[in-house]
């Protein structure tokens, strides 16, 4: 029995003369595209990807296919945090993704951070599969959430898998799971006090120990209050990790890691995805 979806969104992308075009822009449900939005390298296709809704709501089932044939080049985002909204019957709300990336392609995804209602209850799978020379960005989050008392972590239960493969080759395999009523998430090993938790994927060939110790030193800490960590994946990439008090000085952190990486290993001039986001500067 085919599972029926809430809102889905496929996209496929290709070289065309020098540039890439979207080959296949389909929305359906309470998911949308946005038209293409002009970006500061002219020929790249940049779009936003929206719920029509504002939100999640219980029960409901989302999907997201994405697809860049060989040598293609997108910027996709979202257009604001994924609210996940109170599941008080305790029927799950999913989002499933699928990416595929050619030889040579390079996609960024910047996803905004996940922010789960009193009692949401929330599951995220995400599924990349890149050939050996393709690149990605990918960012993610989570907040400590959002309840009528103001009382952090009221949300039922949140699990966020991220799975990427290099040719075929297990390279990164991350399941956040986050259980309020049974784990202390203030304590360490979780949240540790911090409210707002951020992450940054590269996956890219050429990433080795000498990009971590310089993407170190890129980054100009603003706040004491915040805290991140760089690690080199076993192959083929490396992961920024942040914790904080607010997602506006967490992103500075992972726009400064991003904007490293974009000018020193791809030769691009910042991409500004929204305003005011680069103060540090």
């Amino acid at each position: 029995m085919e599972k029926k979806y809430d809102g889905v969104i496929e996209m496929k992308f290709l070289p065309r003369n020098g540039r890439t075009i979207a080959q296949r822009l389909y929305h359906k449900g309470n998911s949308r595209i946005s038209s293409v939005i002009p970006a500061t390298e002219g020929q790249l296709p940049y779009y936003f990807l929206i719920s029509t809704g504002g939100g999640f709501t219980e029960g409901e089932q989302y999907k997201v296919d994405i697809e860049l044939e060989k040598d293609a080049h997108a910027v996709l985002t979202t257009q604001t945090p994924n609210y996940v909204y109170k599941c008080d019957n305790l029927k799950q709300t999913c989002q499933e993704t699928t990416i595929r990336l050619a030889e040579g392609a390079f996609l960024e995804y910047y996803m905004d951070e996940v922010i789960p209602y009193k009692n949401a209850y929330y599951r995220q799978y995400m599924d990349i599969d890149l050939a050996k020379n393709a690149s990605l960005i990918l960012t993610d989050g989570l907040t400590s959430g959002w309840s009528p008392d103001e009382k952090r972590f009221q949300y039922r239960d949140v699990g966020m898998r991220t799975r990427i493969k290099v040719g075929g080759r297990l390279v990164y395999n991350d399941y956040l799971l986050c259980t309020p009523h049974e784990d202390q998430l203030d304590e360490l090993g979780y949240f540790e006090g911090y409210t707002n938790f951020n992450s940054v994927v590269v996956i890219d060939e050429k990433i080795d120990a000498d990009f971590v110790a310089q993407a170190r030193e890129a980054i100009v800490e603003k706040a004491a209050n915040v805290r991140f960590g760089i690690s080199l994946l076993e192959n083929n990439g490396a992961v920024l990790r942040i914790l904080g008090f607010d997602g506006y000085m967490n992103r500075q952190i992972q726009n400064q890691f991003i904007e490293f990486y974009r000018e020193h290993f791809k030769g691009y001039a910042p991409l500004q995805l929204r305003k005011n986001d680069r103060t540090y500067s």
